[in-house]
């Protein structure tokens, strides 16, 4: 190859690399597409697809976020943010039906058009190479690759503020009107996106306006002004035009308190020191961003106000308008970045445009060291070395991109949730599936404080709810029938009333009654679960497992042996499961069969790590754990009960990382986390030889990470373990 080839060869290498980087970052973001939607912030997928088939249903224009018995007022309008992406996906699914999919889709939609869009903008700026770099730095991100497929309001701004910068740095090159509507359109849907985006717009319509009418024509150069003025006065008239439209809207329906009420709420606790601030979510910032992209931007942004003010690069305002943007909404509204894990997205742009500015800076100054010693071979092999050289840095990055992805996926997009007990809520919303089913008409549902309901509730049941704190009274009127809780958040006494009171239909842990049946005793499905095919595994279940829900005689055999109710005959088939051996060796006990129950005993022992057995204080014994790993691994616990206790203890679950991943850039977390869940049948009604277990899921977090579990008691003193530490070991991941 001649040296004059090379920079031929290092530009088509570029493009190369923008193709590659979207391809996978469409796949990435596509992980899990066509799954059902789980709670965390997962849950705003099902928000927003509520929203479109409410606008189809009532022929509405304005979101709402709830179903209804009848067509929706004005006054219950969404008002806090604009309406553009709810247009979108209630279109998108007026063509295609009414699935989960729909709302995922057109946020990867917009998301699959940034990597091209930075490197439109990175060619214009600075060339091909520093272009393809921008690109290929913003799919690496955890944060762009865990919310890439997320139809929040991020990635409609990012969407916006990239489309507005490409049609007008490619505008302002040879003044053409199709690229100045290419940029307005940009103009006319970040206006419609959210408010940060006119911090964005309001940035740089207002330094063009100093730097173009204010300022002397030779300080950033002469342009064509009538153009320019063109372009200025309809950007400026489309998103004050938006702007007003929406308050006077607002006002109009009588909601803008509602919105200013908003506003004050995600601005709560501003008054707390910024450096406190950070501070406080500086792990959050490190495993969005990792601590090297985090460097390249603060290294970038004396170097964009350099180019901009010194060299007079008028151009290169937008990435800081975009920087200006992310910082106002992080900053300004503290309660709602202390929240949402994704709040900073709109920071990705401004990164990835670092990394193409720094690698044009070292470009231009190796051409130039290289040119002052004559060295003009080297000089043609600049743009293939910068190449290679720069992509170093998403490289590095791309590891805990990767892990942010699963992490995210896995945690219903809230990792480590500031230590907080995590509900992926797959499980919950199968069972509502199912449940949904077996539901006349479109009647309102009763569902309960227990089920810690989201907008998924709401989704899968497809009909109108209405949240509760009380016990179901008698059927009395329309709209009462059906109500839905979670036994393992029911107080026992509660528990008792319910069952005899109503016929409860229990799923996993969550139960149905319908009111218009008359008391009788509880049937218990299984919620089992296998491990997904690869198919099911990249298009649907993403981080779970398959669920299938069937009759389960063993389980309804313990829940109403604990609940005293009957008939309640034993069942006829050998067990074969560890739940069914654990329940097949309790009926053995009742039946006072000693070599039967030893006989199960042994088989469910067997499958067990014993080394974590201890005897706890009130005689309770510890047999052992089953850690499952998979998809979704599940830390399974056992207990041997002497009896029940006093009080409704718990076993608590707690993980803590001790050492972060070998191949991180991002530091070990330091909370310690709840990963424990109730049991469904409470201890006060625990028996004497009965075995139970306490299933809990275990989302890795990164990093070497170790389990250990103790009692709690909400009143008294819990039961310790006899010997060893009072937190008993359970399990160690690497």
């Amino acid at each position: 190859m001649t040296t004059a080839a090379w920079p031929r060869r290092a530009e088509r290498w570029a493009r190369w690399f923008v193709v590659g980087a979207t391809v996978w970052y469409v796949l990435a973001t596509s992980w899990g597409l066509f799954g059902p939607v789980g709670g965390g912030h997962a849950a705003v997928v099902a928000a927003r697809a509520i929203i479109a088939e409410n606008m189809l249903a009532w022929r509405i224009w304005g979101p709402v976020r709830e179903y209804t018995t009848g067509p929706p007022t004005p006054q219950l309008y969404y008002v806090h943010h604009p309406w553009g992406m709810f247009w979108t996906i209630a279109a998108l699914m007026d063509v295609l039906g009414r699935h989960s999919y729909v709302p995922r889709l057109a946020a990867i939609a917009l998301s699959a058009a940034c990597p091209p869009m930075l490197y439109g903008i990175g060619r214009a700026l600075w060339g091909p190479v520093p272009g393809a770099l921008a690109a290929l730095a913003y799919v690496v991100l955890p944060i762009t690759l865990a919310f890439g497929n997320f139809p929040g309001f991020e990635v409609p701004v990012v969407f916006g503020c990239l489309l507005t910068t490409w049609g007008y740095v490619r505008f302002a090159h040879r003044w053409r009107l199709r690229w100045m509507a290419v940029a307005l359109l940009g103009v006319l849907w970040s206006a419609h996106a959210d408010w940060e985006a006119y911090v964005f717009l309001a940035f740089i319509l207002g330094a063009q306006l100093a730097m173009v009418y204010l300022l002397p024509p030779q300080v950033f150069g002469r342009i064509d002004v009538r153009r320019f003025g063109q372009w200025w006065a309809l950007a400026v008239t489309i998103s004050v035009v938006t702007a007003v439209g929406y308050v006077v809207y607002f006002v109009q329906i009588g909601s803008i308190k509602s919105l200013l009420d908003g506003e004050a709420m995600r601005s709560h606790g501003n008054a707390m020191p910024i450096a406190e601030v950070l501070k406080a979510r500086s792990y959050w910032i490190e495993l969005a961003f990792t601590p090297l992209a985090i460097l390249v931007g603060k290294v970038a942004l004396p170097v964009f106000f350099w180019r901009v003010l010194v060299l007079r690069r008028p151009l290169e305002i937008f990435p800081l308008g975009m920087l200006a943007a992310a910082v106002q909404e992080y900053v300004t509204f503290k309660q709602g970045a202390d929240v949402h894990f994704y709040w900073p997205l709109p920071f990705a742009p401004y990164w990835a445009l670092s990394v193409g500015v720094l690698s044009a800076v070292g470009m231009n100054l190796a051409r130039r060291i290289l040119e002052r010693r004559g060295a003009y071979r080297g000089v043609a092999l600049v743009p293939a070395v910068t190449l290679g050289a720069f992509a170093l840095i998403p490289v590095a990055i791309l590891a805990d991109g990767i892990s942010g992805l699963s992490y995210g996926r896995a945690t219903a997009g809230r990792f480590n949730d500031r230590g907080r007990r995590i509900f992926q809520d797959i499980d919950k919303t199968q069972a509502l599936l199912w449940m949904a089913k077996r539901m006349a008409g479109d009647e309102r549902v009763e569902i309960h404080s227990s089920m810690h309901s989201t907008w998924a509730t709401d989704w899968a049941l497809n009909r109108p709810l209405v949240g509760v704190e009380h016990l179901p009274t008698v059927l009395r009127g329309p709209g009462e029938r059906y109500f839905i809780c979670d036994l393992r958040f029911v107080s026992t006494g509660d528990l008792q009333v319910l069952a005899e009171t109503f016929h409860l239909v229990v799923v996993g842990p969550f139960a149905l009654i319908d009111r218009t049946e008359p008391a009788s005793p509880v049937d218990g499905y299984a919620l089992e679960a296998r491990e997904p095919t690869l198919l099911e595994w990249y298009f649907v279940t993403g981080p779970d497992p398959v669920r299938s829900i069937r009759p389960d005689p063993y389980y309804t055999w313990e829940l109403r042996d604990h609940l005293g109710q009957g008939p309640n005959t034993a069942p006829l088939a050998d067990p074969v499961t560890r739940d069914e051996l654990r329940v097949a060796h309790d009926i053995a006990v009742v039946e006072q069969d000693a070599d039967r129950a030893t006989r199960y005993f042994r088989a469910l022992e067997a499958q067990l790590d014993t080394e974590p057995a201890t005897t706890f204080s009130d005689g309770t014994r510890v047999l052992g754990v089953r850690y499952t790993p998979g998809v979704a691994p599940v830390l399974e616990v056992y207990f041997l009960a002497a009896g029940p206790t006093p009080t409704e203890d718990q076993f608590e679950i707690e993980s803590l990382v001790w050492q972060k991943a070998p191949w991180s850039l991002v530091r070990a977390d330091d909370k310690v986390r709840v990963v424990g869940v109730p049991f469904v049948v409470p201890t006060t009604l625990w028996k004497s030889g009965y075995i139970y277990v306490e299933r809990a899921e275990i989302r890795h977090r990164p990093g070497r990470e170790a389990f250990a579990g103790y009692f709690i008691s909400p009143k008294g003193s819990p039961p310790k373990p006899r010997d060893g530490p009072a937190r008993l070991p359970l399990l160690s991941l690497p």
